[in-house]
């Protein structure tokens, strides 16, 4: 065998166990041994103290939603907190969490914007309870997802417990590759549950265990993965519950869903600097790392190896001048995509478009993560949400909020 061959044939083994075989693994697990729909704490039960976590930076647009949202949990009130951790907002988004203070809220408001990693560490430092729940500002949640994911915590080799964050992409041109990208993460996530741990909660919605929370480095970019990391090296299992429900506001544009990617991509370069993985006492879960992150992050590698062995092998054989044209084919396809949003709304045409977008950013943000470039802060992305009075009027708040 060539180095090309080599090259070309290796290139090819990993894009198809990665994005085929371990995909369709996961998903037989869950298959064959889901298990029954998880039961809500009953109210009357004792119910360990929770708080709620909700850092923000410029979210005026939203939090009064989510707080209307967060008062109609089915969670007995007097077991859980919550805290709006403001990250040096320049919008009323201060002023509408004090608004909400004679219902309980806490604002821990943070003059100076220093990004999400720090005002998570302040927000357990002062939070009361013995879970901690982190939710984002865009992000609702179904009356009973809290109690179904406190309910998993139950069991004591579980230390984080992640639920099922559904994007609303239906308005987004991109909208059917995302949602084939997240089902199929979520059948993943479910059958790495079942048989190790889910490798990296959805940073919309989990829960941990308060002596699990690690302080994390201030720079730290990837907040949500490093807290599942670190659960894992202590111990205990990350489970996923998608019986707990919420809802996410998708992004709009796709130039902002590729500077996600980018952030997303340069904060896991971020954790392989810093050797941060599951450890070799954990064979399970570092197998599932191994297939479901880091060779999934060096998807662009395998891109480029792939085409380039394929190119210098076009006179070994007549096979590989024809997997050569379906390779170009498929790129002019998601190169069509990009210029014809008709196409992009087609399965095909997204599933296409959204690839490429993801590893080409994955390109870029794998280089900004070498370089240290990516910034430690966040920018909200456009969203199109629901004005507050489209509300339904909050019962446990006694109408609605502020404007």
């Amino acid at each position: 065998m060539t180095v090309w061959q080599a090259i070309f044939w290796v290139s090819a083994a990993v894009l198809i166990y990665t994005h085929v075989v371990y995909p369709a693994g996961m998903m037989l697990v869950w298959i064959g041994r889901r298990r029954p729909e998880c039961a809500t704490a009953s109210p009357q039960e004792r119910c360990p103290r929770v708080t709620l976590v909700i850092p923000v930076h410029n979210e005026e647009q939203v939090l009064a939603r989510k707080l209307h949202n967060t008062a109609e949990l089915d969670y007995p009130r007097n077991r859980l907190e919550v805290l709006v951790a403001n990250d040096g907002s320049g919008d009323r988004t201060a002023e509408i969490a004090r608004s909400y203070s004679a219902r309980g809220i806490r604002l821990l408001d943070f003059p100076q914007r220093r990004g999400k990693a720090s005002v998570m560490n302040d927000a357990v430092a002062a939070a009361r309870g013995e879970l901690i729940c982190f939710s984002d500002a865009n992000v609702d949640l179904r009356p009973d997802a809290l109690s179904r994911l406190v309910a998993r915590l139950a069991e004591p080799s579980v230390g984080a417990v992640s639920g099922d964050v559904q994007l609303q992409s239906h308005q987004t041109s991109f909208g059917q590759g995302e949602r084939a990208y997240y089902r199929i993460e979520r059948a993943m996530q479910a059958g790495e549950s079942l048989c190790g741990s889910m490798i990296g909660v959805d940073g919309g919605l989990y829960v941990v265990r308060r002596q699990l929370c690690q302080p994390l480095p201030p720079d730290t970019i990837l907040d949500d993965f490093v807290v599942s990391l670190n659960v894992i090296a202590q111990g205990f299992r990350v489970v996923y519950v998608p019986e707990a429900i919420a809802t996410e506001d998708a992004t709009l544009l796709a130039s902002d869903e590729f500077h996600r990617r980018v952030r997303v991509q340069a904060g896991a370069i971020q954790t392989l600097k810093r050797a941060q993985w599951p450890p070799l006492w954990r064979p399970v879960e570092l197998w599932q790392y191994v297939s479901h992150k880091l060779l999934r992050w060096l998807g662009p590698v395998w891109l480029v190896g792939l085409l380039w062995g394929n190119v210098c092998l076009q006179d070994a054989g007549w096979g590989y001048p024809l997997f050569l044209v379906g390779q170009v084919g498929l790129w002019l396809l998601a190169a069509v995509a990009t210029c014809w949003p008709g196409f992009r709304q087609t399965w095909l045409g997204g599933v296409l478009f959204y690839f490429a977008l993801s590893h080409l950013a994955m390109s870029v943000g794998a280089l900004k993560g070498l370089v240290n470039a990516q910034r430690v802060t966040w920018r909200r992305a456009a969203r199109q949400v629901p004005a507050l009075s489209e509300l339904t009027s909050c019962k446990a708040c006694g109408g609605g909020g502020p404007t």
